[in-house]
């Protein structure tokens, strides 16, 4: 971005009908909306000139406004975060230079990788920037398909993603977080393509990107906050709450 201090705007995607959890921005966590527990550490971050809940449910947008939230309505038929992402910044004015994909299954996400992703796509040439957690060989996950692994090449761009074991011999791997930033010129260009076979493959958009030549830089975190995909996961999340867990 050639602008010194470009409009970044961090947008929530939020839909109730999830197949695995439907309702799941609205469940309780902590006695908290999930929505508002991540909504809230997004503004707590500063990092950010706004922050915005991008949903297709009447029900989620009238959670958002009653804790004093702002909230963009966009179609039902999005096919995922990213397209909703993009659907939202299209309604902003001013539409940002960058915008920042925070999950709204994210309930603890951390100030330090929301600053991480905002210096990343500060960067000259920056398109597109995510993070990763690097794991030693005996952390568990490494197996786990609902773990994304990611290996970056020297210059810290993503090579590759997957659900599988990579690098496929033991020692260090580095498991990828699912938070983005954007240059809004990138969330344009993704909005145009068409989806690829590896994406369909490993069920990962970000090859979509890679197979067309976008370059995705990838940052360190130190944190691995829980999410929600699932009712389990939230019951995990609510017996760390109970045990006496706290989130700095």
């Amino acid at each position: 971005m050639s602008q010194e201090t470009p409009q970044i705007v961090a947008i929530i995607p939020a839909r109730y009908a999830s197949t695995r959890f439907p309702g799941k921005p609205l469940a309780l966590v902590g006695g908290v909306p999930m929505i508002e527990r991540v909504y809230r550490r997004v503004v707590g971050a500063g990092v950010v000139d706004r922050v915005v809940v991008a949903t297709d449910d009447k029900r989620i947008r009238e959670t958002v406004l009653g804790f004093g939230g702002e909230v963009i309505m966009t179609p039902i038929d999005c096919p995922n975060g990213t397209a909703r992402c993009f659907a939202a910044m299209q309604l902003l004015d001013p539409i940002p230079d960058a915008v920042l994909n925070v999950q709204g299954d994210e309930p603890f996400v951390h100030p330090e990788q929301l600053k991480e992703l905002v210096k990343l796509i500060r960067e000259p040439q920056a398109s597109i920037a995510t993070l990763a957690h690097r794991m030693e060989s005996s952390d568990p996950g490494r197996e786990d398909p609902n773990r994304v692994k990611v290996i970056c090449n020297h210059s810290h761009k993503a090579m590759y993603f997957s659900r599988s074991a990579i690098p496929h011999s033991e020692g260090v791997w580095h498991q990828h977080i699912g938070l983005y930033a954007f240059t809004r010129t990138a969330l344009e260009t993704i909005d145009k393509l068409e989806p690829t076979r590896l994406e369909e493959r490993e069920n990962l958009e970000q090859l979509r990107w890679l197979c067309n030549g976008l370059k995705i830089s990838v940052g360190p975190s130190n944190h691995r906050t829980p999410s929600v995909d699932t009712p389990e996961d939230l019951a995990k999340i609510e017996s760390m709450l109970g045990s006496g867990w706290t989130v700095d």
